[in-house]
């Protein structure tokens, strides 16, 4: 019946909450069972000196005691493999990282460096600036800077032949006489050495920063993610007798991963690409593109042939620069057989594959095409769907199969 007194609504749904205490059941302990639709519990695991937040989801309208003690081994597990994993992570970045306060510090990590390329982290606490605005204290757009920091690490754990150098400028005098000597005034400013010269700097945290910093290690210090080294790829060209050995040379039968067959293409029509280049001052064209370059040494082995000239590294560099009638910088000079065929002036890494593409279908060349996945049946699927459901399951995790 439809209630018209709120006394006798609020008697009513009072006498319902009572019978619902009465006979709900109790865990041994006393405690009830959770009843919510969803519940978020956060539970704050010490492991091994590291606090790790993790993030409970339940969907279920009850949970048991022994649910609960299982679900609490998976998530300690996951804590302390995550803590684990950050721990080492962080011991190798220390391990790579030099921290230096004073110019004594750093000219003997430039002279200790010897060949390698040093980048040169300076960076503030208490500032940060990005593009045309700058913050400082505690306001949360500092977090742009602690993001490009956590990049830096990144890439310190992975490029073995590079010295970091770090030079926080806040609360050590020494460290902001050395930045003024430097002649840095925004924070974060990175920059990369080699033979104890500056080559290039980067400053602020601003957009594309992240994308810009591992251009410049890849550039300068030839390495790549993962440890890739760039001399797997291109041929390091630094007079007219290595250039006359590159144009000579040509490249095996080579098997790419994706496609269906090797790339194998005759010498006569293998196309040779020399990448005309500076260190010092390198317009931002120069790393913008060269990435593009690495990545087009890989898929096209065994039909094209790359190399770099680093027009200012030597006096035989800038003779041969000369004698190639490069003015600007980068340019592509296009080889076949011995001969030049083209040239390409300029940083668009599209117009750069286009030629590439160009010469091949003028030559008749063409590239095996890549493999297609094999279509999986429905029964397959689902055969496989619930395997996935069974594995998580079993490991005490919810599962998206």
């Amino acid at each position: 019946p439809r209630h018209t007194d709120a006394r006798d609504a609020r008697s009513t749904a009072d006498a319902r909450s009572q019978r619902s205490k009465e006979f709900s059941p109790s865990f041994r302990d006393g405690t009830r069972p959770i009843s919510t639709r969803t519940m978020f519990a956060k539970a704050m695991i010490q492991t091994r000196g590291t606090t790790a937040a993790v993030t409970l989801r339940s969907t279920r309208r009850t949970t048991s005691a022994g649910g609960r003690t299982r679900a609490a081994r998976v998530v300690r597990a996951m804590a302390d493999a995550g803590a684990e994993r950050r721990a080492s992570e962080t011991a190798r970045v220390l391990e790579r990282t030099k921290e230096i306060s004073n110019s004594a510090e750093l000219d003997a990590a430039l002279a200790l460096a010897g060949d390698d390329l040093v980048m040169l982290a300076i960076e503030s606490d208490e500032e940060c600036y990005a593009g045309e605005s700058a913050w400082s204290g505690s306001d949360a757009k500092m977090a742009s800077c602690k993001q490009l920091s956590a990049s830096l690490a990144r890439i310190a754990r992975e490029a073995e032949d590079v010295t970091f150098l770090k030079l926080d400028v806040v609360g050590h005098e020494d460290a902001r006489a050395l930045a003024k000597e430097l002649g840095v005034h925004q924070f974060p400013t990175y920059q990369y050495y080699k033979h104890g010269e500056l080559m290039w700097e980067h400053v602020g945290a601003g957009a594309g920063s992240h994308e810009k910093i591992a251009e410049g290690v890849l550039y300068y210090g030839n390495t790549g993610a993962g440890g890739m080294k760039t001399t797997e790829y291109i041929q390091e060209v630094q007079s007219a007798a290595d250039l006359e050995g590159f144009l000579a040379s040509c490249a095996p039968e080579q098997d790419v991963a994706g496609l269906v067959a090797p790339i194998s293409v005759p010498c006569e029509k293998q196309l040779a690409v020399v990448d005309v280049s500076i260190e010092k001052n390198a317009p931002a064209g120069c790393m913008h593109i060269f990435p593009a370059i690495i990545s087009l040494a890989k898929n096209t082995a065994g039909a094209t042939r790359w190399a770099r000239l680093i027009g200012d590294a030597s006096e035989d560099a800038v003779a041969l620069m000369k004698s190639m009638k490069v003015t600007e910088v980068p340019t592509f000079v296009f080889y076949a057989d011995g001969k030049e065929v083209d040239r390409y002036s300029g940083s668009d890494r599209m117009a750069l594959m286009n030629k590439v593409l160009q010469f091949q279908r003028a030559n008749g060349v063409k590239l095996p095409e890549r493999a297609t996945r094999k279509r999986m049946s429905t029964a397959e699927a689902k055969e496989i769907a619930r395997a996935a459901r069974e594995r998580e399951k079993a490991a005490g995790r919810r599962s998206g199969w």
